[in-house]
């Protein structure tokens, strides 16, 4: 990508809309990238993303599934899946790396916790590997709390939650 286009993206031409069966090509490429990064461990085999709509979408419109799209192509997703009655998890949080540090993560951030707010849960779990800053950096900014550090097949994870029944401090 040329200096001249990086230097005029526009986040308002940024799109946060439900994923589409047509996505999942580029859902299972940004799966993918997290693999090659180191951050998806060994043993996910991905098959929420190669089956997502029963994945996010087979428990009465309790779990959801979301891309960005900018531009007509697809660089980030984020999905909820529900995890007890009153409890989602966010996953699958990805942006196309020459896509990153643009907002497009707190967008489907702020849609993923928009969406357990429209369906009553109370609380909000997710997790990342500890080397994972940006990713840390992003739960923080939306009022997640450290709730543990564990090792899984030698990886350092740390467990964030949000309670919902309280209202975050969005921070900057």
């Amino acid at each position: 990508m040329t200096q001249d286009r990086e230097t005029r993206f526009d986040k308002t031409r940024v799109m946060v809309r439900p994923a589409e069966d047509a996505d999942l090509s580029v859902l299972s490429e940004l799966f993918d990238m997290g693999v090659l990064e180191g951050q998806v461990p060994d043993n996910d085999t991905g098959a929420d993303i190669e089956n997502f709509r029963e994945a996010y979408g087979s428990d009465d419109a309790m779990s959801g599934f979301w891309v960005a799209v900018y531009e007509g192509a697809v660089v980030g997703m984020v999905g909820v899946q529900r995890h007890d009655k009153n409890v989602a998890e966010i996953r699958r949080l990805r942006v196309r790396p020459d896509r990153r540090r643009r907002g497009i993560g707190s967008m489907l951030m702020e849609r993923a916790i928009a969406f357990c707010r429209e369906r009553d849960y109370l609380k909000v779990i997710l997790d990342t590997r500890v080397e994972e800053e940006p990713a840390i950096r992003i739960f923080r900014k939306f009022g997640f709390q450290l709730g543990r550090t564990r090792e899984i097949d030698g990886r350092r994870l740390i467990d964030f939650y949000l309670d919902i029944y309280r209202e975050p401090e969005i921070r900057e």
